[in-house]
C-alpha cells in the first residue's frame, strides 16, 4: 500500500516536469498528490476530484510557448508548474508519405521458431523474465511520483517466485535498479536458450489523453508464436482480475522485445501507473501476487499447449 508518509506530503506534481518540452498538442495531462484528507484540488481555477490516496489527475489546455499552471490544494498548499509546448507542425497535403520504418533485426536470432515445450516438465523449460526500464530509464511516473521501473521489478520478482514454485528455470534480465540496453533484453533469451521471454511493464496514456479514462491490462505480441503465449497469459489475467480491471485482450505491437522470430515473446502491461486507482493497486503486495500467479498460470497453460498443438 502507499505509505502514510507519502500521503501526508505536500502537493506533488508528476507531469509535466519543470521546463519540460512537450509534443505539439493542445492538451496535456497533469497528475499529482495532495495531503491526506484533502478532497479536492484547484487546477487553473477548476476543481479536480481527489482519489482516496490523495492522488489526482486531470487534462488541461496547453498552447504554443510557455504555459503556467496553478495547483492549489484544499489545505491551501500550492504548486506552480511551468512547461513549454511546441508549435503544431503544418501538414502538407501534397507531401510524400514517410518511408516505412525499417526495424532492426535481432542479429542473434534464427528466422525459424524453436519447437514449443509442449507438455515438457517445468524443470525442462526456461523462462526469461524482463523487468522493463531501470536505472536512469524510469518509465512512467505515478501521481505520487513512484516510478514504473520499480513497479515492473516488484511484479517481475513476484513472477520469478511463482515460476520457481512451479518448477521452472527462471532467468531475470535485471534484479536491481540498473539500466539494461533495449536489445540486450531479448538477447538474454538466446544466451540462456530460453523457451519464452516475458517483459513486465505498466502503462501510461499519450500526453494528450485523459488518464481518468484509460485503465486496463493487456499483453502485446508480434508474431504467431508470441501471440499464443500472450493469449494464454491475458486469459489468466482476465480471469484473476475479474471486474476489478478491464482486459483489453491480447494486442499486437512491433516492440524490440516482442519481434523475436525464434523465441515466443510478449510484453505484459499490468495496469496504468498514471491512474490513481491503478497506482493504489500496483503498490498493493497482495494484488501483485495475484497478477504474478496469473501470469505464471498463463505460462503453464501455454506450455501444455492448445489442442491443435498437442495433436501435431
Amino acid at each position: 500500500m502507499i505509505s502514510t508518509l507519502l500521503l501526508a506530503a505536500a502537493p506533488f506534481v508528476a507531469f509535466p516536469a519543470q521546463g519540460a518540452k512537450l509534443p505539439a498538442i493542445d492538451h496535456v495531462y497533469l497528475a499529482g498528490a495532495v495531503a491526506k484528507g484533502d478532497t479536492n484540488v484547484v487546477v487553473n481555477g477548476a476543481n479536480v476530484a481527489v482519489y482516496r490516496t490523495g492522488a489526482w489527475v486531470t487534462l488541461i489546455e496547453a498552447t504554443e510557448g510557455s504555459n503556467d499552471v496553478s495547483v492549489v490544494s484544499q489545505s491551501g498548499e500550492a504548486t506552480n508548474i511551468w512547461f513549454k509546448i511546441a508549435k503544431k507542425p503544418v501538414v502538407d497535403p501534397n507531401a510524400k508519405p514517410a518511408p516505412e520504418k525499417v526495424w532492426k533485426k535481432l542479429d542473434y536470432a534464427k528466422d525459424e521458431a524453436k519447437e514449443p515445450p509442449t507438455n515438457k516438465a517445468p524443470n525442462e523449460v526456461t523462462i526469461v523474465v524482463d523487468a522493463g526500464h531501470g536505472g536512469d530509464d524510469t518509465g512512467a511516473k505515478s501521481p505520487h511520483g513512484f516510478f514504473e521501473k520499480d513497479a515492473n521489478l516488484l511484479v517481475a520478482e513476484q513472477l520469478k517466485a511463482a515460476l520457481l514454485a512451479r518448477g521452472y528455470n527462471v532467468v531475470m534480465t535485471r534484479e536491481t535498479d540498473v539500466f539494461i540496453p533495449l536489445y540486450d533484453r531479448p538477447k538474454a533469451a538466446h544466451t540462456n536458450d530460453a523457451d519464452a521471454f516475458v517483459s513486465i511493464h505498466h502503462n501510461a496514456p499519450p500526453y494528450d489523453k485523459d488518464p481518468n479514462l484509460l485503465r486496463y491490462h493487456t499483453v502485446y505480441s508480434w508474431n504467431p508464436i508470441g501471440e499464443e503465449l500472450a493469449t494464454a497469459i491475458n486469459a489468466e489475467m482476465a480471469a484473476a482480475l475479474g471486474d476489478t480491471l478491464k482486459s483489453n485482450g491480447p494486442m499486437h505491437a512491433n516492440f524490440a522485445v516482442t519481434r523475436n522470430p525464434e523465441i515466443p515473446s510478449c510484453l505484459v502491461e499490468v495496469d496504468f501507473v498514471t491512474s490513481p486507482a491503478g497506482e493504489e493497486a500496483i503498490w498493493n503486495a497482495a494484488r501483485r501476487r495475484v497478477v504474478a500467479e496469473a501470469i505464471a498460470s498463463g505460462i503453464d497453460a501455454w506450455r501444455k499447449g492448445p489442442p491443435e498443438r498437442k495433436e501435431k
